[in-house]
């Protein structure tokens, strides 16, 4: 007899032992009703007959078995779209209440209300930004404001096209997950012909936007490469326990693509180590958003495990251990980058300092049994600890651009006195 899914560290449950007090009960409360029921058969109450009547078809339904006692397997559930009316989901809060209603299952393909993951997809940009400002202090703030405005509004539709293409592809897995279910493909608010064509919209206007990038062609050796690693993400999940790795390989690569955009080459721009810098940093951020989609998936463990659904959160389930190995992989590399790169105390204290601490609680406060806990980090994560990776780097360039100022107009003064 086969055990329920688990998580680490608990005994197993044999799913008869469990489920057989449950199935005496509610035998023998359909048992009771059913007598009961059979007094008020022939009442003159209508309202009685027909309360009764619904009661005892929910009580049937509840005491239905959930084991299939030939398999002793647990049932899977169905795969078809509900033939009800769908719903539109908080389509009634934030933003999606200011949209028409025919626009809002479409929103909601793209996540419009849920910006947790938008923080995840733009933070490597913001930090490719500053990390060509600290090895390139001569970049004009103005210019790194406007590229960062540009590179938001190509995340905003590169996320929305990799969340459309997912839940596409995942919408029969996602009718079997709690959490998921009631995405607009797989409650059928939204057919799967409109979704491919809705990606493709988005895909051409992704294209729009990174044309209007300051260095534009560069960036177009970044974009095509980029979009296909995430449109491929889901299919991922059925063939390996590894598509976490997919994933992070082209949001890390936005660090790339932001220095290509500033025309900023982070290979060649300084004599040395500057390749291996570049890619410990893209490594290092490639790392974090790998424990960022661990711990989002960490919240689906039992329904992917009955739905078939491969993942890293499923084939490790000690999570304070993945956190713990993984986040000090990934501060090791964040050193490596700032000490190849040649970068100032600024980065390391909070940069490198800020990221360790914040991986470190995260490690300590992640429970998948709560899966509350990691709805909470995969919402806050990267503001966080995205959050203090950029504010070193730009610290380090304000630094910089300071040190520079200062000694220009030292030079300055020396040329007025020897005049």
């Amino acid at each position: 007899m086969t055990s329920l899914p688990r998580l680490a560290g608990t005994k197993p449950v044999q799913p008869l032992v469990l489920l057989y007090p449950a199935k005496l009960w509610f035998g023998s409360q359909r048992r009771t009703f059913t007598r009961l029921t059979a007094l008020h058969l022939h009442s003159r109450s209508p309202l009685i007959h027909s309360s009764t009547r619904r009661l005892a078809t929910t009580l049937k339904s509840i005491s239905a078995p959930l084991i299939d006692p030939q398999s002793r397997q647990i049932s899977k559930p169905s795969t078809e779209v509900p033939s009800v009316e769908p719903a539109a989901s908080n389509s009634q809060r934030g933003v999606l209440s200011i949209l028409p209603r025919s626009w809002v299952p479409y929103a909601e393909l793209m996540r419009i209300e849920k910006p947790g993951g938008l923080w995840g997809f733009y933070f490597p940009y913001l930090i490719g930004l500053g990390y060509a400002a600290c090895i390139h202090p001569a970049l004009e703030p103005t210019t790194i404001l406007t590229t960062g405005g540009l590179l938001l509004a190509w995340n905003v539709i590169l996320r929305g096209a990799a969340c459309t293409i997912n839940d596409n592809f995942d919408r029969d897995y996602d009718r079997q997950v709690a959490r998921c279910r009631n995405r607009p493909i797989a409650r059928g608010a939204v057919k799967p012909l409109q979704g491919h064509v809705f990606y493709a919209g988005q895909t051409m206007i992704a294209a729009g936007t990174v044309a209007l990038l300051p260095h534009a062609a560069d960036c177009f050796h970044h974009a095509p490469a980029i979009l296909f690693l995430l449109s491929i993400y889901p299919l991922a999940k059925r063939v390996t326990d590894f598509p976490q790795l997919v994933l992070c390989i082209p949001l890390a690569w936005g660090i790339l693509m932001s220095c290509s955009a500033l025309g900023v080459d982070p290979f060649t721009v300084q004599q040395g180590t500057m390749a291996a810098a570049t890619w410990s940093l893209v490594a290092s951020n490639a790392l974090w958003l790998m424990m960022l989609d661990y711990v989002n998936a960490c919240q689906d463990t039992i329904d992917d495990l009955k739905a078939g659904v491969r993942s890293m959160a499923v084939r490790y389930q000690n999570t304070a251990k993945f956190i713990t190995v993984l986040g000090i992989a990934q501060t090791s590399l964040m050193l490596t980058a700032g000490y190849l790169a040649g970068l100032g105390p600024i980065y390391f204290i909070i940069s490198c300092g800020g990221n360790a601490s914040f991986i470190a609680w995260m490690a300590q406060t992640v429970d998948r049994t709560r899966p509350e806990t990691c709805a909470w980090w995969f919402k806050n994560g990267s503001l966080i600890v995205g959050g203090v990776s950029v504010a070193g780097l730009f610290g380090e360039y304000t630094w910089n651009r300071f040190e520079e100022s200062s000694l220009a107009r030292k030079e300055d003064h020396l040329a007025d006195v020897t005049i």
